[in-house]
């Protein structure tokens, strides 16, 4: 739930009842994302959860992928002297993925321009 909660401070300044209104988290069907807790924890939040579909594990791939690249490129091959620095190197590329990756899926906008294009079309 931690990254969850890093996830709503950061973008929308508070982890309240309702400030993650709108999204949707997807996840697979572990015991730490069906149990009691937790699911009423993101409902809280105002967060859907969104299961995996069983035994089709392609549709996970898209975090597991994002899992990865974020292993390879801020975690593995460096040498960590507390979790501080752990959560700071994913901090960093997390920064640097909204900031500065363009993916087609969002029309080759990064996911930060992606997010800015919705609000104002959403205001308009």
């Amino acid at each position: 739930m931690q990254p969850i909660a890093q996830g709503l401070l950061g973008e929308f300044g508070g982890t309240g009842a309702e400030v993650g209104r709108g999204l949707t988290l997807r996840t697979d069907h572990g015991s730490q994302y069906t149990a009691d807790d937790f699911l009423n924890q993101v409902r809280f939040w105002g967060v859907t959860p969104s299961f995996a579909f069983v035994a089709e594990p392609q549709t996970n791939g898209v975090a597991e992928r994002f899992n990865r690249t974020l292993k390879e490129q801020a975690i593995h091959g460096r040498i960590f002297r507390n979790l501080e620095e752990v959560r700071a190197a994913a901090v960093e590329f997390k920064d640097r993925y909204n900031r500065h990756w363009r993916l087609e899926k969002l029309g080759f906008m990064s996911p930060h321009e992606a997010r800015h294009a919705a609000t104002m079309k959403e205001a308009a």
